[in-house]
């Protein structure tokens, strides 16, 4: 069954050539009563209009990092003062209306990234922006018009049928091209655009769905003609001795079946589960489609031989990645994992080959023996270069003997004398993150020794160092994506090497042992030459066993109890503020929704950039 054959079995007589326009049964099948010329005419002016947005926000793109580098180069070339960054504070009469009304605009009040809950173990998903909203509604309004609107409605009903099946089929093989290309972390709309995976991962959801709607209409129309010409027999018969109608079933089942297991309750209640089911219908739904039109040859062949062509680009560059990254002649990946208070981990990695890291990059990580083939991001909270002599006498200061080193840690100078080393902090939640935790808490010293692997870096498309003020807002876990700005910044305005000259940090955490996941990390950003010339942090602490009000020597880094007013804050930060700013938040989605409030409310005032790293799923 299947096993490409591309043709129909010998009994399967729906084109019969004895058909006439005059009998039902002569819309059944084939391109009959379909009007080929304008489904071309339509998937080529979709494709064109698809190439004009993306030269559109490709220009804006341009535009935008113009902006940043000429910003620098003047800023550099004079004394960076805050007299000479005064003109780049300044707000465009026009510029900061869009940001504030479309580009950084929820559609409606504040929610975005906030889930929308039924109760407190059921959550229906989020909401996109106003801009997000505006070009899916355009496009999935030019689907709807041509699929239906666009009929000519005087023609008798089985032409008609046939012609709407016709233009959903259609439809729905064109809209696989750019749900698969969407659908990968190797999508090269992301490094042309500067646009998060993110929110290509928002669209994809949207044309999923109604490349769904269209496959089902599409059976359905044919169902229609067919049973008005053979009844329900006809349809049975169709099924059983006809490979064409076969696979085009199968797809349109699993494309149903990925409907039913998509909704977020389901997908959050089974994830794991839920991601392989996925990709193995998807699998199945490029093959069952290919099958389909290839049978009969139809006009759309090449349509679904690029989406394959876009899933198998991005497989490919992923497993090539994985095995460069991870893999040598001499050795493999190394992890270390340690259970931390506050219910997070911290997990190390030692890599095969060296590695540069730019902040705001995340990372996609597998550990096959907690949970086998899945992997799972993380922004990226700390990278180094560490002597192999250093990393087997720390183990070795921490307890290991060296009977007890990870493999290949008695050899270790066979794999050449520094490795890369990047750490990231991981909550504990459920699934994977939650038996990593137990894992590493039940084990001697809280601390574990896997072999996994990693795959990227991705992301790290925005850099700072062109903005005269840097605010940095992390919620819980979301530290970890401020942190390396924080590094960064600080290091290249002690070279003289940035605009920035002020860097807030703000990160509200649950208790007192949450702010102990980085304290290695910010012992050494607080001990960097001139930290104190541009850093300020302000940690807050939702839920203080006592009163934690703690300022240092210097009031640069202050820990104060309950929740923070952004809007205070944002208000104290912009009067002081340096240049143009950058204001960036990574953390849960109710936080980044009320900083991306408090933004907003500013930016008549002040030219500002937000900047927001999520993760959704």
């Amino acid at each position: 069954m299947f096993i490409p054959r591309a043709e129909h079995t010998t009994k399967w007589n729906a084109e019969n050539p004895n058909d006439t326009p005059d009998d039902i049964n002569y819309y059944t099948w084939g391109l009959n009563g379909v009007n080929q010329w304008w489904n071309n005419e339509f998937s080529k002016g979709l494709f064109t209009t698809s190439c004009i947005l993306v030269l559109f926000f490709f220009a804006i793109r341009i535009v935008i990092d113009a902006t940043k580098h000429l910003r620098l180069l003047v800023l550099m070339s004079t004394d960076n003062s805050q007299k000479s960054q005064r003109y780049w504070s300044r707000p465009g009469s026009l510029g900061w209306k869009f940001k504030k009304y479309l580009w950084y605009a929820p559609i409606w009040k504040h929610r975005h990234n906030t889930e929308i809950q039924l109760s407190k173990a059921i959550t229906i998903g989020t909401l996109p922006t106003r801009l997000h909203a505006l070009v899916l509604t355009i496009y999935v309004l030019s689907n709807i018009i041509y699929c239906t609107l666009m009929l000519d409605y005087s023609k008798p009903k089985p032409q008609l049928v046939a012609e709407f099946r016709g233009r959903t089929g259609v439809m729905a093989v064109v809209n696989m091209v750019p749900l698969f290309l969407l659908a990968g972390r190797n999508n090269i709309l992301i490094p042309l655009l500067n646009i998060s995976f993110d929110t290509y991962n928002i669209i994809h959801r949207c044309l999923g769905r109604l490349a769904i709607l269209q496959s089902v209409a599409h059976t359905i129309a044919w169902l229609i003609n067919k049973v008005d010409a053979h009844g329900w027999a006809g349809v049975k018969q169709g099924l059983v001795e006809s490979e064409f109608i076969l696979y085009g079933m199968i797809a349109v089942a699993a494309f149903a079946l990925i409907l039913i297991i998509t909704p977020s309750p389901v997908r959050h209640a089974f994830y794991e589960t839920f991601l392989v089911f996925h990709i193995g219908l998807a699998i199945l739904i490029l093959y069952a489609v290919w099958m389909h039109l290839k049978i009969d040859n139809l006009p759309q062949l090449p349509y679904i031989m690029l989406a394959v062509g876009f899933w198998v680009f991005d497989r490919t560059v992923r497993f090539i990645r994985i095995f460069y990254r991870n893999i040598t002649s001499k050795s493999m990946t190394r992890v270390k994992v340690e259970a931390l208070d506050g219910d997070a981990s911290r997990v190390t990695f030692e890599l095969a080959r060296p590695w540069a890291f730019k902040p705001g990059q995340h990372v996609y990580i597998y550990l096959p023996t907690i949970s086998y083939w899945q992997s799972h991001p993380f922004s990226l909270a700390w990278s180094q270069e560490v002597l192999k002599q250093e990393i087997q006498s720390k183990l070795q200061d921490e307890g290991y003997g060296i009977d007890d080193l990870p493999l290949d840690e008695k050899k270790m100078t066979a794999v050449g004398p520094s490795a890369t080393q990047f750490s990231l902090l991981v909550a504990k939640r459920e699934g994977m993150t939650k038996k990593l935790w137990d894992k590493a808490n039940a084990a001697p010293n809280r601390t574990i020794f896997l072999r996994g692997f990693v795959e990227g870096p991705y992301g790290g498309m925005h850099q700072l160092e062109s903005y005269g003020t840097a605010l940095l807002f992390a919620g819980g876990i979301g530290i970890t994506h401020q942190l390396g700005y924080m590094r960064q910044l600080i290091e290249k305005y002690g070279a003289g090497a940035c605009a920035t000259r002020k860097v807030t940090l703000v990160w509200v955490v649950k208790t007192t042992d949450q702010v102990k996941w980085i304290e290695p990390y910010m012992r050494e950003i607080l001990s960097m030459d001139k930290r104190r010339d541009v850093l300020k942090v302000l940690v807050y602490i939702t839920r203080p066993k006592a009163d934690i009000t703690q300022v240092s020597p210097t009031g640069s880094v202050e820990l104060r109890p309950g929740r923070p007013n952004l809007d205070q804050i944002m208000d104290t930060e912009i009067q002081d503020s340096v240049g143009t700013i950058a204001a960036t938040v990574c953390g849960p989605g109710a936080f980044q929704d009320s900083v991306r409030g408090a933004v907003r409310k500013q930016l008549h005032r002040v030219e500002m950039d937000f900047l927001e790293e999520s993760f959704t799923w």
